[in-house]
């Protein structure tokens, strides 16, 4: 076997033996569910066999590099100035990277690279894709048309939470069991109908999310004559939410005035008022 031969196999075996070298090399993000404005710690974890030594570990957004952990040179760890990504040098290191005030437009994949030392410079990956979401500011609110109801009537209610990204789903229950078709819409109103407040300052257009439930009532609906409602927000997999339970009665009617009999003449308990306060006030223009 000739000297180039050898050479040959000795590279060979050394690509073969960089390659088990380095290995399981995976990518986590913490927290896994992003809020806008928040922080990221993307952590990318691997295994090294005895004696071998990283070369260099790269941060990806897509295709754009935007950190680097390079132990040979100085200093060892390098940015690089990308659009909407803020490294936070403190917390960034040679198996992390952590982001600050992260926007939506930073949602897509991320992916670490590393590659070990010579002889081999082999390199592997891991990718993660990441949604950067902005929840609702506070849970919702539960409104109805009116608060007693009877069976055969149209029950009428909204509820609403201030927007995110992505949109909620609105589901009603009326005594812990789902009920009616909802319709979902985004609606600008003013903020002091929803803060209570007629202050001009807070009379700027809000937006919000509303649910809207439009249901017949039957006799099956009702539960001890009560009407336990609620409305559930979420995002399926991301966020949920309850209102507080409204409590719904049944419908009364007026009350009829009571009439009453005296000296055998039928009279109301008003016209006898009346006339004891004329008779009184006759005998003092009298005196």
């Amino acid at each position: 076997m000739g000297r180039l031969d050898w050479i040959n196999l000795v590279v060979l075996f050394a690509i073969i033996a960089g390659v088990r070298c380095l290995r399981n090399v995976t990518l986590d993000v913490v927290p896994e569910l992003v809020e806008r404005g928040q922080q990221a710690t993307l952590r990318c974890h691997y295994i090294l066999d005895a004696n071998e030594l990283i070369y260099s570990l790269k941060w990806y957004r897509g295709t754009r590099e935007f950190y680097r952990y390079s132990p040979s040179e100085h200093p060892a760890t390098k940015k690089f100035n990308i659009t909407g990504i803020n490294v936070d040098d403190k917390n960034s290191n040679q198996s992390q990277v952590t982001i600050t005030n992260v926007d939506f437009g930073l949602s897509g994949n991320f992916s670490c690279e590393v590659t070990v030392d010579e002889p081999t410079f082999s390199t592997e990956q891991a990718i993660k894709k990441i949604t950067i979401v902005s929840l609702p500011s506070s849970r919702p609110v539960l409104a109805s048309e009116r608060s007693r109801y009877e069976s055969g009537d149209i029950l009428k209610a909204n509820c609403s939470v201030p927007p995110s990204k992505p949109p909620v789903e609105f589901s009603f229950t009326l005594n812990n069991f789902p009920v009616g078709q909802t319709n979902a819409r985004q609606e600008k109103i003013k903020s002091d109908y929803y803060v209570g407040s007629s202050n001009s300052a807070y009379m700027d257009d809000y937006e919000l999310q509303l649910g809207e439930l439009s249901i017949e009532l039957k006799q099956s609906h009702f539960q001890n004559g009560q009407l336990n409602l609620r409305c559930i927000a979420q995002i399926p997999g991301i966020y949920r939410n309850v209102s507080d339970t409204s409590y719904l009665g049944t419908g009364l009617r007026e009350p009829v005035p009571e009439r009453v009999t005296l000296g055998g003449r039928s009279s109301t308990i008003y016209g006898s008022v009346l006339t004891i306060f004329c008779l009184c006030a006759l005998q003092m223009l009298l005196r």
